[in-house]
């Protein structure tokens, strides 16, 4: 287990990614084991256009286990959480050498964070199936992130 999860995108304006409630579900269960384990929890949210900050859209999935008072809560204007983000001073608040990442999209803001991590010398988690997308209009959204899940694994991130 990581030292701090970060859940990526998961709100209201993208409830069309690939399995959204699926991985909501399984994003849960990893929260229930870094709530027990008394763990971070940090929730980045994608605010732009499309998304404004003070509309339901932006808001976290309703289903999603988080917590006002306990959890951190990021928002990003880019697909990078740690482009002018407070992201990076929170985490060395927190002592933090390991980060399990999921949510979405796969190929852009959960991929870029995960470079950025890894460059930045986070060792990076990602528990398999915890990651979506869209389908695009060359790959579905299950070939976007089993690409990125091999990608991933053994040169920006663990696999788990």
């Amino acid at each position: 287990m990581a030292d701090v999860l970060i859940v990526i995108d998961m709100q209201n304006a993208l409830k069309r990614m690939a399995n959204f409630d699926k991985v909501v579900a399984g994003i849960n269960e990893r929260i229930a084991l870094y709530r027990q384990a008394r763990k971070a929890i940090f929730f980045v949210q994608t605010a732009d256009d499309e998304i404004p900050s003070d509309t339901k859209k932006f808001q976290l999935a309703a289903d999603l286990d988080f917590n006002e008072q306990r959890d951190e809560f990021i928002v990003k204007t880019t697909p990078d959480a740690f482009y002018h983000t407070n992201l990076e001073a929170y985490l060395k608040n927190y002592n933090t050498k390991s980060l399990e990442v999921c949510g979405g999209q796969a190929e852009y803001c959960v991929d870029t964070t995960i470079r950025v991590a890894r460059h930045l010398d986070y060792q990076v988690e990602v528990k398999r199936d915890l990651v979506t997308t869209f389908d695009s209009k060359l790959l579905d959204a299950a070939t976007i992130v089993k690409h990125h899940e091999s990608v991933w694994d053994g040169t920006f991130a663990k696999l788990i």
